[in-house]
């Protein structure tokens, strides 16, 4: 029997609410990994489910980390508390985003900063708009304040279009949300959702007074080489505005948990501020994120990289009739085979040492069979592609 005596209503509440997020805190995946192994007598599990830059971090950062001024440094610094301001971290970013400093706020990557923006934001009752299919994480993280999702699914295509942006305008005038959560490039279907139409949500969300988060943590990717394409050129003169980017995608730094806000309304970045922990990472994460931020060359060179793979990858995959796999921007891909359920394509992949992203229970996708890949090495991609074509071959005989 459950005790749940010392639990809030608050709490219980939010515990009852199911989550449709393919990672979860209650399955041991290096464990399953090593059952995978002894099941079917792999020597490698080829991991295509975790959405991180396969090629890891700068060589810059490498370099650092080799020197022993860095070394002695991390010890000397072991027993301080570290540094929770982020002047030069918070300086960097404004240099490259070309913003005021203070507009910044530094979180233990983007669930951290997304937990303590819906903690500012929402009262019990209140609700949000969530384009689907989104990021998971924005659903988990408004239920704990009782927030409720009105759900705008995208078209057929999965792709943002004026309709859209339409539908979202006129939730604005009817269920006067409080927030709008977006993530730009979508995550996970990989569309860069264009400009204009961003352009035209956060203009009404201006009218209505409805507050739009746009989770960038995908943004490297569909970057120019000198040019941003982010949310983030629309702050000035947009309070209504919050834009999210992080170190764990391209820059490769999964591990070091940070993530940071970008917003020109004081009260917000004074409010995530008061509900971030005092120290929510270590002075090793925070060094290596201002070494990481210095290396444009390496985050040019990675975008470049996966954008050969990604062509090579759909040019292999091409003439895979029963597979399904859906264009993106950015170092993942959705798919399905039209033949299967999601969790027996993610079986018969298993067999060959292929780990996938099941999204099966994602909002705006439920049992329509997706999964997502995300692309490594041509070589690995090959053992992918390979795999596909053996379960193509096994469901057809």
């Amino acid at each position: 029997m459950r005790n749940t005596r010392y639990l809030s209503n608050f709490t219980l509440k939010a515990m009852s609410v199911g989550s449709g997020d393919y990672v979860s805190r209650d399955h041991d995946e290096l464990a399953h990994i090593e059952m995978l192994k002894k099941k079917h007598g792999l020597e490698t599990v080829y991991r295509f489910d975790i959405g991180k830059n396969t090629d890891g971090f700068s060589p810059r950062v490498r370099r650092e980390l080799d020197k022993p001024d860095f070394q002695n440094g991390v010890l000397n610094l072991t027993d301080d508390y570290p540094d929770n301001h982020y002047v030069q971290l918070r300086g960097q970013l404004s240099r490259r985003y070309k913003l005021p400093p203070e507009w910044f706020a530094i979180s233990a990557g983007l669930e951290s900063m997304i937990d303590h923006i819906a903690r500012s934001v929402f009262n019990p009752g209140d609700t949000y708009l969530l384009p689907v299919p989104n990021f998971s994480v924005f659903e988990d993280m408004s239920k704990r304040t009782m927030a409720h999702p009105v759900e705008v699914p995208l078209g057929d295509d999965l792709q943002w279009t004026g309709e859209t942006v339409h539908r979202l305008i006129r939730e604005m005038k009817q269920v006067q949300p409080r927030l709008v959560w977006i993530s730009n490039p979508v995550n996970p279907t990989g569309q860069l959702i264009p400009k204009e139409l961003i352009e035209r949500v956060v203009r009404a969300a201006g009218l209505f007074g409805v507050l739009v988060v746009v989770d960038e943590a995908y943004g490297e990717y569909t970057d120019h080489d000198k040019v941003f394409v982010s949310a983030a050129s629309m702050l000035k003169g947009n309070p209504q505005l919050v834009v999210l980017r992080t170190f764990s995608k391209m820059f490769g730094l999964p591990s070091a948990r940070v993530g940071y806000m970008m917003s020109s309304q004081r009260e917000l970045v004074d409010a995530v501020n008061m509900y971030r922990p005092m120290f929510p990472f270590s002075w090793f994460s925070l060094h290596l994120a201002q070494v990481a931020i210095g290396d444009e060359a390496h985050v040019r060179m990675s975008r470049r990289r996966v954008a050969r793979r990604r062509r090579a990858f759909f040019d292999a995959v091409s003439d895979l009739a029963d597979f399904q796999f859906l264009p993106t921007q950015v170092n993942t891909v959705m798919f399905r085979h039209t033949g299967l359920r999601a969790h027996e394509l993610t079986d018969l992949l298993e067999e060959k040492g292929i780990l996938t992203a099941n999204l099966n229970g994602v909002a705006g996708i439920r049992n329509r069979g997706f999964l997502r890949m995300t692309l490594r090495s041509h070589k690995d991609n090959e053992v992918f592609v390979s795999a596909c074509r053996e379960v193509q071959r096994r469901v057809c005989q």
